[in-house]
């Protein structure tokens, strides 16, 4: 009897594992379908700065990117990640190569942060894929206890470090750095509260008030723009790339001494007041930081355009292949 109902048992607990896996495949298949795309966290920084928030305490205009790409010897799920400052293109300052797996030991999914050591090598991998072909696990570093832990709650997830785990002495100071991160992803937004301190505890990176970067997906969209020059002839370019979370674009035109036009794409949710949520395209002169004007339509729109006689622009939605 005993034998008996102790095979039932472990019948049961089998049973559970093989379910708790099939879900966590699942979940697993969901986040990847998830997580690729541009995040920008433009809006985010845009209302903190119409709401008058105290400057010491806005948060950082952060551009992401998380590409897959064919790495084999770093998994069978792999990102490129590169991130730049400021509406800089130029300002990057992290570039890291991302390997999911399930974890069915801890019915979660892992996170494993490969840091290249010759990270300047691969700068724009996501646009030029053959910057990676050459690139090995050995030419990389992994930070011991540095790996994201991922679990679905609800139609999210939700990620973090083990608390205080994840440790680097600085080459710049000699300290040891403590890092902490917590994360949640959903099908159109990706928030960041990663945090630094030095051995004392005091607070080196990340939000003082520990308010997240709140980073939405953008759509990619390719334009045509076109804008008069002195004489009355005029500068045509096409195949421009932006996104709708406050991408820019700007346009020399082809004169002795050129004229600068700018157009600026934002997909705007007002956290306040009876504004509808709206698709936008700006016209900008260099210098000015207000728009000349705008156009705008509804949030889903796949084609947006401006015409003021002097400058026109048409923008169509172009998913990265």
């Amino acid at each position: 009897m005993k034998r008996f109902l102790w095979a039932m048992l472990c019948a049961i607990a089998l049973n559970a594992r093989a379910d708790d896996a099939a879900i966590l495949d699942k979940d697993f298949q969901t986040m990847m379908a998830w997580l690729p795309g541009v995040y920008d966290n433009q809006e985010q920084v845009y209302f903190e700065g119409e709401q008058g928030i105290d400057e010491l305490v806005r948060h950082q205009r952060v551009h992401s990117v998380f590409e897959p790409v064919e790495l084999k010897a770093f998994g069978e799920h792999v990102f490129y990640v590169q991130q730049h400052l400021k509406d800089n293109s130029d300002d990057i300052y992290r570039q890291r190569i991302y390997s999911f797996r399930p974890d069915y030991d801890q019915n979660a999914i892992r996170l494993i942060i490969h840091t290249p050591k010759d990270p300047a090598a691969l700068t724009d991998a996501h646009d030029n894929p053959t910057l990676l072909q050459a690139l090995t696990p050995d030419q990389t570093t992994v930070a011991p206890g540095c790996d994201i832990i991922w679990r679905r709650q609800a139609n999210q997830f939700v990620g973090y470090l083990q608390p205080d785990a994840c440790t680097y002495v600085s080459e710049d100071s000699d300290q040891r750095i403590t890092v902490n991160d917590d994360l949640l992803l959903t099908e159109t937004a990706l928030w960041t509260a990663e945090r630094t301190h030095d051995a004392k505890g005091n607070l080196l990176t990340g939000h003082p008030t520990g308010v997240p970067h709140k980073s939405l997906k953008a759509r990619r969209f390719e334009c045509w723009m076109t804008a008069m020059q002195r004489d009355g002839e005029w500068t045509f370019r096409r195949g421009l790339e932006i996104y709708d979370q406050g991408g820019m674009i700007w346009l020399s035109t082809d004169e002795e001494d050129p004229q600068q036009i700018g157009i600026k794409m934002r997909n705007v949710s007002w956290p306040y007041g009876t504004n509808r949520p709206s698709l936008v395209l700006y016209a900008h002169r260099i210098g000015e930081a207000r728009a000349v004007s705008y156009a705008w339509a509804e949030p889903t729109a796949k084609r947006l355009g401006i015409n003021l006689r002097w400058m026109q622009a048409s923008c169509t939605h172009a998913p990265r292949l």
